[in-house]
């Protein structure tokens, strides 16, 4: 079920460009492709997108100047497929906002279910009630944390976008009750089988977290242990009371 999913294939390739995008149409997905940075916002400034497949290696630009200023202005979701499997160019596409990052070569079959099984689960949170998004609501400072909405808000109304990885880390740390978290145990929160989850990645993702919230002493650093959140004394999970008779 795709349930008319729109994703754009950006790619330069243009063999492989060709295969992607009829097997996505294969799957009912509406699918638009381009070569290059250009066309890419081309297309954009017209149509609005359920997720974006990036390559890297792209003829005009390279794909993570492209992400960069993607995360700019949209927190449309975004998988990486690139020929570069090395650790630097990884956590860099992390780092920015990417959503996934597949490795060259992939199995397709496998790279269309992953699309699948995450817009999916982006739909049926969407689909919620407002009154089941507001359950399972961790607070904690000034922040908010949804577990079925999977946002982050300030209690000023503003909201913060989250990858999935952040998310999940987040949570974890709240879940917490104030205990330390290891980087080992926050690598196996994380899904390992998006990426390779390292030390690295998860320092990185507690980075971006940070730099998100604009507050850096919400995630405390434990040295030699690993990561908490300090002030679950003032943390609870809330769950509204039911109106009417």
């Amino acid at each position: 079920m795709t349930n008319n999913f729109r994703i754009m294939v950006v790619e330069d390739d243009a063999t492989l460009r060709c295969v992607l995008v009829d097997i996505f149409k294969m799957q009912g997905f509406e699918v638009f492709d381009s070569e290059g940075v250009d066309d890419f916002f081309d297309v954009w400034r017209q149509q609005q997108f359920d997720l974006v497949l990036l390559d890297l290696n792209l003829m005009d630009e390279d794909g993570l100047v492209l992400l960069r200023k993607l995360r700019m202005q949209s927190d449309v979701p975004l998988f990486v497929v690139s020929g570069r499997s090395d650790r630097e160019t990884r956590l860099a596409a992390l780092e920015m906002g990417a959503d996934d990052y597949v490795v060259k070569p992939f199995d397709t079959r496998e790279l269309v279910m992953r699309v699948q099984n995450f817009l999916n689960r982006v739909a049926r949170t969407k689909g919620e009630g407002s009154e089941s998004q507001q359950r399972n609501l961790w607070e904690f400072g000034d922040w908010k944390l949804s577990e079925l909405s999977k946002s982050l808000a300030h209690t000023d109304g503003r909201e913060v976008y989250l990858t999935r990885s952040e998310f999940k880390i987040l949570l974890a740390l709240v879940r917490a009750g104030g205990s330390v978290l290891s980087k080992m145990q926050l690598m196996d929160v994380v899904d390992r089988g998006n990426y390779e989850t390292t030390p690295e990645t998860i320092a990185v993702l507690i980075h971006r977290v940070r730099k998100k919230m604009t507050d850096k002493s919400i995630i405390q650093t434990v040295s030699g242990f690993g990561y908490r959140i300090p002030c679950l004394s003032e943390n609870r999970e809330y769950r509204p009371e039911k109106t009417g008779a």
